[in-house]
């Protein structure tokens, strides 16, 4: 299909249209629209057709029948909301009646009466099933009887007689006999907290990965996506590179096996390098602070906000800054065990239970642990993964929570490449390699493991003033033996132009952090305003012994005659690895002190001010055997400050519009030609939006344009230009990106929740400051969605993932400057789940249903294959 072909009304309507789209590709527009035909026919098809089938077959949710549940701890009428938008029932019950009567939640597969009766227990409170039924389109709000049935039937050419019809009738439990009248009807909406691990949802409640204020997605004035709890569960999501792969704006660059230095992931036209876990700052400008490899067993959720978050890192680059939130004790025991089985001989056992430790509850704790053997579509790849995680909290008092924990994650990835297969062969034509040839010989291996020791205050003052103290220690070691053929071109017929490139990196890091954070509310201009105060200190330190590495020479770096026999055996001596005898080492000692006030000068306007004050002093230091260490001053910087603001006004009841503007910045540590360190990198976000809220802020929207700006962009004076200490010259630039990106996340109705969006970024550089991303895909769309169903499929759930990106293109990397262009990406995946039984389901996960071969990075001689069509199969017991 192409634009002029459209059936427009009229040449100067159809030349219009042309000229609105002229700066799209004709391959984004038409991908685009069948990603959207595709995902409409699995996100709207499905519900729709299961609608039908219930309508024909004319029955109301029998008691007996299976759904899966995931109804938090709290309020019994929240807890009986949730269970019946799950179950699609109806609930006649005094709102009084329920008044003050709490719910220990629940979690699993049940039947509907089955699962009434559990939430009910201890409540004092029956429920009494009622005659008739039918389908009805549902209702909210407060109402008489008359009234709300009359609403309920509108449309179903039934009449409502003066009797309770279907559903539920809840009254107090009694022993004596006679009649219970029903004095109201109440259907409420209860938002979403923070905690996602539960909820079935897509979305969350509250964040504050963005200004360190706890604010809806709505009333955060930045691009914030969360990936909750569900969401991974669903998509079988296990490790955070599977879950960054799915976030609206992150794309990944992956040209080597994972865990190797060669993976990484850019938003909005930047390489992405911030990291936090439960918000505290993980430096990423130091090596061996990874973060990227870790098992998702012990995290509730993801908050990546893209662009500069400089009030909560105040360093790093302007990407984007990926938030990982741990699990917490739950207040109710649950328990459930995982196995699961997939291609390329993938086997997994999780278990994860959690729940009070002493009757009173006073004391919770929670007990997680995952192991994990894969092989990979690659050749020769093994991967093994080890992670336990444990967690104790206790009330000391009313208002002070006090909770420790410690987390462990181990990770090998044997027969690995840093690089993968070249784009060409010597003649100029493009390479039609296997996607299972692994360019890395036998004895490689990417190995890290850490242990992370963590404590957490928290007290509150009043119901509006708290303080929460975070401290955590880390303790990390990497071991990456590099082994591998490296060749920009290969010759066809004889294998030959390839060498090998081997060295070894290995090395400890150390983390000492605390955290600290006063918020509260006051009262000014007769409304509730806000304020967070923070102070941020943090030591982080590393060492890494010196290896020989490819630059010197023979055995780290020869010729290979075949290179083919070297793909098909990985067969290649191993040269001596030990240590040099030097050893080189990084200390870093930064703090930081931030404030953030949200003011409502007005009922529909918002304003966010804050600022953040950095110190940063990194210390570099080097020893070569008995002798002393040699310290140099890497980078000092004292007072920084990075401000941040924030305005956002309330359209509607559902709708916003924001803008703001953030910065962050980033000590360098290369040198000019006169030999002074390079000012820190300083990046700046522009952003303009609007946001929506339904559903009591069960589904959000949001659509945002973005301009960014980078000062002091490293590039490099010339090849053979050197400062005065023999290090490469620099000088600095200005370089910007700008986009747009829209979302979605969600329940558009009950059951049936969605995910993604479409982002649009792109990188320009300067005559001085070229840069070239064009590996980086400028557009992107990404669309997850599930349904439950119920009725006749009762305890089925499906769901559909769509992931689209335009071209890319590497210009005159071909052996005689030949351009490499790989056409636009579209890849669709699905789920199913069945629940055989309470509290026993069986899922199924396909990724890359139609086989689409493709690279999921692209260099010179270091291109890697996107992951063929594969499945995982996981059934879960839950108590």
């Amino acid at each position: 299909m192409t634009l002029s072909r459209l059936p427009f009304p009229g040449v100067e309507y159809r030349n219009r249209f042309i000229q609105l789209f002229s700066r799209l590709q004709h391959k984004l527009l038409t991908i685009t629209l069948q990603g959207i035909l595709l995902s409409l026919l699995v996100s709207i098809t499905v519900p729709l057709l299961h609608a039908a089938a219930v309508e024909m077959a004319a029955a109301p949710p029998a008691a007996d029948e299976i759904h899966t549940f995931n109804v938090p701890a709290g309020p019994l009428d929240a807890a009986l909301d949730h269970f019946a938008h799950t179950a699609g029932v109806n609930l006649y019950y005094d709102a009084a009646l329920l008044d003050g009567r709490q719910s220990k939640g629940l979690s699993g597969n049940y039947s509907i009466a089955s699962a009434l009766s559990r939430l009910l227990a201890g409540s004092g409170i029956e429920a009494a099933p009622q005659p008739g039924g039918g389908q009805s389109k549902g209702l909210s709000g407060n109402y008489s009887i008359a009234s709300a049935l009359s609403r309920l039937l509108a449309g179903s050419g039934i009449e409502a007689a003066p009797q309770p019809g279907g559903g539920y009738l809840l009254h107090q439990r009694t022993t004596e006999s006679g009649k219970v009248t029903l004095p109201s009807l109440q259907v409420t909406s209860t938002p979403l907290g923070s905690i996602t691990e539960g909820t079935g949802s897509y979305t969350t409640g509250a964040t504050n990965s963005s200004t360190g204020l706890e604010l809806t997605l709505r009333e955060t004035p930045q691009s914030i996506t969360i990936m909750t709890h569900d969401r991974m569960r669903d998509q079988a999501l296990t490790n955070l590179d599977q879950v960054l792969e799915q976030v609206v704006g992150i794309e990944p660059d992956r040209r080597s096996a994972i865990g190797g230095d060669t993976v990484g992931y850019y938003a909005r036209g930047f390489a992405v390098q911030n990291y936090q876990v439960d918000g505290v700052i993980r430096p990423g400008g130091l090596y061996g602070f990874f973060e990227d490899t870790v098992d998702m067993i012990a995290y509730d959720r993801i908050a990546v906000v893209r662009g500069p978050s400089g009030l909560m890192t105040g360093t790093g680059t302007p990407s984007a800054t990926i938030n990982i939130i741990r699990k917490k004790p739950t207040e109710t025991f649950q328990a459930n065990v995982l196995a699961k089985t997939g291609s390329w001989d993938l086997y997994r056992m999780e278990a994860d239970v959690a729940g009070p430790l002493i009757e009173s509850g006073r004391i919770r704790g929670r007990l997680a642990a995952a192991t994990q053997v894969n092989d990979t579509f690659v050749d020769r790849e093994h991967i093994k993964r080890n992670a336990i995680y444990g967690i104790v909290e206790a009330d000391v008092t009313d208002a002070t929570r006090l909770s420790a924990g410690i987390e462990y994650q181990k990770f090998d990835n044997k027969g690995a490449s840093r690089g993968g297969v070249p784009l060409f062969y010597t003649d100029g034509s493009e390479t039609d390699l296997s996607r299972s040839t692994n360019s890395g010989t036998n004895w490689s291996n990417f190995g890290r493991d850490s242990l992370n020791a963590f404590v957490s205050l928290e007290h509150f003052f009043t119901d509006d003033w708290r303080v929460k103290v975070d401290v955590e220690h880390k303790n990390a070691s990497y071991d990456q033996k590099f082994g591998y053929a490296y060749a920009g071109a290969i010759d066809r017929n004889t294998g030959g132009g390839a060498s090998t490139y081997i060295t070894r990196f290995t090395g400890d890091v150390k983390m000492d952090a605390v955290n600290a954070s006063l918020l509260g509310a006051f009262e000014l201009f007769n409304r509730k305003q806000e304020l967070a105060l923070t102070v941020f200190h943090a030591s982080y330190r590393s060492k890494a012994p010196d290896y020989p590495i490819w630059h010197s020479g023979s055995p780290y770096r020869e010729p290979i005659n075949n290179v083919y026999d070297f793909y098909a055996s990985g067969t290649w001596p191993q040269p001596d690895l030990s240590s040099t005898g030097t050893t080189n080492g990084n200390h870093v000692d930064t703090t930081a002190i931030s404030g953030v006030l949200r003011i409502k000068p007005v009922d529909r306007v918002s304003l966010i001010l804050g600022t953040r004050i950095t110190n940063w002093d990194h210390t570099r230091w080097s020893k070569n055997g008995d002798n002393p260490k040699t310290k140099s001053r890497a980078t000092k910087e004292t007072g920084v400050i990075t401000p941040y603001g924030g305005l956002v006004v309330d359209l509607t009841d559902h709708w916003s519009a924001y803008a703001s503007y953030t910065n962050v910045f980033e000590p360098q540590s290369v040198k000019n030609l006169s030999g002074d360190f390079l000012k820190p990198l300083e990046g700046n976000n522009y952003e303009l939006g609007v946001k929506a809220a339904y559903l009591n802020g069960r589904l959000n929207v949001s659509a945002a344009i973005f301009q960014m700006h980078q000062r002091n962009y490293p590039v490099q004076e010339g090849f053979q230009v050197f400062a005065p200490d023999g290090s490469r010259a620099y000088r600095g630039e200005k370089v910007k990106a700008n986009g747009y990106e829209l979302e979605i996340g969600g329940q558009l109705l009950p059951g049936w929740q969605v995910a993604g969006g479409f982002t649009h970024a792109k990188l320009e550089g300067t005559e001085r400051a070229p840069l070239s991303l064009t590996r980086i895909p400028e557009n992107t769309f990404k669309l997850f969605s599930s349904y439950q169903l119920s009725g006749i499929l009762r305890g089925l759930t499906v769901g559909g993932n769509l992931k689209w990106q335009d071209s890319v293109h590497l210009d005159g990397i071909g052996p005689n400057r030949e351009d490499f262009k790989q056409k636009s990406i579209f890849l669709v995946d699905a789920m199913v789940r069945y629940a055989l039984r309470d509290n026993i389901t069986i899922s199924l996960n396909l990724n890359n249903i139609f086989d689409k071969t493709y690279y999921d990075g692209i260099g010179n001689g270091i291109s890697r294959y996107g992951i063929p069509r594969n499945f995982q199969l996981s059934l879960r017991y839950e108590l």
